[in-house]
């Protein structure tokens, strides 16, 4: 018996009238697959890639290369000339007065829709591999990747059109449809940036990285995203857990628009809502969003103590605002503006709870710390203020070419950082830090010029204490970010404890591994501060100098490795063969690095001390022969006057500063500079100024220096001229 519902003839009668869709989608696939296509191999013919290299970016157009802009579109407009006469009383009648059922309705709609999709996808999809084919791509590999794109752009299609019915078939008139699409599309992303901000101004630990829960809303609190999230994850051939997801919420919303279309009740046409418990649940997800955000705002405005007032004050306005804007969108009447008294009521007690929530953390969210049976690893930013120390995490594989990520940096906003490892005694420095740290933040915040908007944004002008961040790898395979403000000390004892450990000493020198023949040149910047390139017409001498550092590394203990550098050395690769891709308009393209490392030399690395001193440049303050120090002093609290200068040449005081003076390029992070007391500290030695910059760490400043200092706040030293 011949289906009457879904006869070819019906389809045609159906059609009359809905021919602009196809056309139109035909048009849109024609300039995203043939047009786009064709622009592409221009341009890659154009810019004089090799065969090999226009084969790789092919294969990669066909399979991430095309956007889905276009079946995004498709949706919409299939979804909504669909379905667009429930929205119509008259039309509706017309409609279920057939002898149809709405079951069959809702799928021979939907098998319309997707027929005007799918044709005009494969047609200027098959054009699209007949251009491939005329200019020489052509491959079974191809094909599979042809195939697969149209499989995921299907059931990507089939996401956003029924995520359209859905809304259409729950709403009763437009402008409610209009806002709740905007809604669906935009809700996740803007609530997770919203979260976001909440946990930057009022947690101490945020860290600038994205994870766990808001990490999810913004990649997968909406279709749109959650359809390019996959695009993105099927690029990195890491779509397995996604592509269940996105199967399980295409699903979701295709049986929830089919209840929703054959349960709807007519009379409740033009009505927000079809469904009235349907409106109370987006009611409220907007109204407690909307307090929090309106209530953010009104936090950023002031800049002094009564920002938290305001901030009162915005999440009252808001809900008021966000819940009154709601109702006469509702009932479309603005005498409807406090209308159900008992959801503003509940609304706001959601939004006073989760604004307590992060104002007094009652999550503990800052003194949070996995247990250390949970960790697998944990990483630190650990950076040098002058940023002298530039090292290498380097991986060698068995055909002698390597895989690197440079330390203390992030990739896709993530921190990567230096690997520390896990031990008891590193877990106890962890948790020493992380009890300090709100301590440290409360004080600095409490400072009329540290109002800092974003907790993460104190800063220690003092520079007692600087920004850590850190990584919590869990054994389950879950990462956790956090920040603290960390003393020079306990930062320092965190650094120890990683070499201690093992992990952070094999990553951080990881690139003295490489082979010797990459060695380009080798660069010393001594005690001094002179910057000086080493044996450059003696190869062996620098194949000598190269060796003899990696053995003091490898026999140097964690004390060593924390303690006072007296040189640093520039070691500078060449040639070095990569299996990364190196350029990324040719996915799989490899090539050669060049790196530039650089590390501290200490002075109980006695082999490499030995051949710097062949050089005849000092190692040692014992060994310069200092001439003078002059010092500019501040004469205020505010530092903006200073003495003239105060000329340091006897003798004694001469031995004493030799003793504390260093090269700023001598201070790694875990030393704190004095830089509270002068403005200008010059150095003359052998009768000439260094050109280099100097430092005196705040723990060995002088007594006689300290002295005038305190005179200089007492306009008792001479007077600026």
């Amino acid at each position: 018996m011949k289906s009457k519902i879904y006869s070819s003839r019906y389809m045609k009668v159906s059609s009359k009238g809905m021919m602009w869709i196809p056309a139109f989608v035909t048009i849109g696939f024609l300039l995203a697959f043939p047009v786009a296509e064709l622009i592409m191999l221009g341009n890659w013919f154009g810019m004089g890639y090799t065969t090999r290299e226009i084969n790789a970016l092919y294969a990669n157009l066909w399979q991430d290369g095309f956007m889905i802009t276009g079946l995004a579109v498709a949706a919409l407009f299939n979804g909504i000339s669909q379905f667009w006469y429930l929205y119509s009383p008259r039309k509706i009648d017309f409609y279920h007065s057939l002898p149809v059922k709405r079951s069959r309705m809702f799928w021979h709609k939907t098998l319309q829709s997707l027929l005007y999709y799918l044709l005009p996808y494969l047609a200027m999809e098959f054009f699209s591999v007949c251009i491939g084919a005329m200019r020489g791509f052509f491959s079974l590999h191809l094909m599979k990747l042809a195939f697969l794109m149209m499989v995921f752009h299907l059931l990507l299609y089939l996401l956003l059109y029924f995520s359209v019915v859905l809304v259409i078939c729950i709403t009763g008139h437009l402008l409610m449809g209009a806002l709740l699409l905007i809604a669906v599309a935009a809700y996740g992303p803007v609530l997770s940036v919203t979260l976001q901000f909440y946990e930057y101004a009022f947690y101490y630990t945020s860290s600038a990285g994205v994870y766990g829960f808001i990490k999810g809303l913004r990649e997968m609190a909406s279709p749109v995203i959650l359809a390019y999230t996959f695009v993105g994850k099927y690029a990195e051939e890491n779509y397995g857990g996604i592509l269940g997801i996105v199967l399980l919420v295409t699903i979701a919303f295709g049986v929830l628009g089919y209840y929703a279309f054959v349960y709807r009740k007519s009379e409740r046409t033009g009505m927000a809502f079809v469904f009235p418990w349907v409106g109370k649940i987006i009611r409220f997800m907007i109204v407690v969003p909307g307090g929090l955000g309106i209530g953010l705002i009104f936090y950023m405005l002031p800049s002094d103590n009564s920002r938290i007032v305001w901030w009162i004050f915005g999440l009252i306005f808001g809900t008021l605002l966000s819940g009154g804007i709601m109702g006469i969108i509702y009932y479309r009447d603005f005498r409807k503006f406090f209308s159900n008294k008992i959801q503003f009521v509940v609304s706001g007690t959601c939004v006073a709870f989760v604004a307590c929530m992060f104002l007094f953390d009652l999550t503990g969210y800052d003194n949070y710390i996995p247990s250390y049976d949970k960790i697998e690893n944990i990483a630190a930013e650990f950076m040098d203020g002058g940023g002298w120390e530039n090292t290498y995490s380097v991986e060698i594989n068995e055909d002698g070419k390597i895989s690197t990520q440079d330390s203390g940096y992030y990739r896709n906003g993530d921190l990567l950082g230096n690997n520390l490892g896990i031990s008891p005694d590193i877990y106890a420095c962890v948790e020493q830090i992380v009890k300090e740290n709100k301590v440290i933040c409360r004080s600095l915040s409490e400072d009329s010029d540290n109002r800092a908007l974003w907790n993460g944004d104190i800063w220690d002008s003092s520079n007692d204490t600087s920004r850590l961040q850190m990584r919590y790898d869990l054994k389950s395979g879950k990462t956790v970010y956090r920040s603290y403000m960390v003393s020079t000390e306990n930062q320092k004892n965190l650094y120890k404890e990683g070499y201690a450990e093992g992990t952070l000493k094999s990553e951080r020198y990881s690139i003295l591994k490489l082979d010797d023949k990459y060695v380009d040149e080798v660069r010393c910047d001594f005690i001094t501060g002179e910057s000086i390139s080493l044996f450059q017409d003696n190869k062996a001498k620098r194949q000598l100098l190269v060796d003899a550092f990696r053995k003091d590394v490898e026999e140097a203990d964690p004390e060593v490795l924390t303690g006072e550098p007296c040189a640093s050395l520039t070691i500078e690769y060449s040639g070095v063969p990569s299996v990364e891709s190196v350029d990324a308009m040719v996915p799989g393209r490899t090539g050669d690095y060049y790196f530039s490392a650089c590390f501290y030399v200490f002075p109980q690395f006695k082999r490499t001390v030995e051949i710097l001193k062949e050089t005849g440049y000092p190692v040692s303050m014992e060994d310069v022969k200092l001439s003078a120090v002059e010092v500019e002093y501040y004469m205020n609290e505010e530092h903006n006057e200073y003495s003239s200068p105060v000329v340091y040449d006897q003798p004694e005081q001469l031995e004493e500063l030799k003793k504390v003076l260093r090269c700023y390029r001598m201070v790694p992070f875990w030393e704190k500079r004095e830089a509270d007391k002068w403005v200008s500290l010059k150095v003359v030695i052998d009768g000439v100024e260094s050109e280099a910059a100097w430092s005196i760490m705040a723990k060995d400043v002088p007594e006689f220096m300290k002295e005038d200092s305190q005179r200089a706040l007492s306009f008792e030293v001479f007077e600026k001229e």
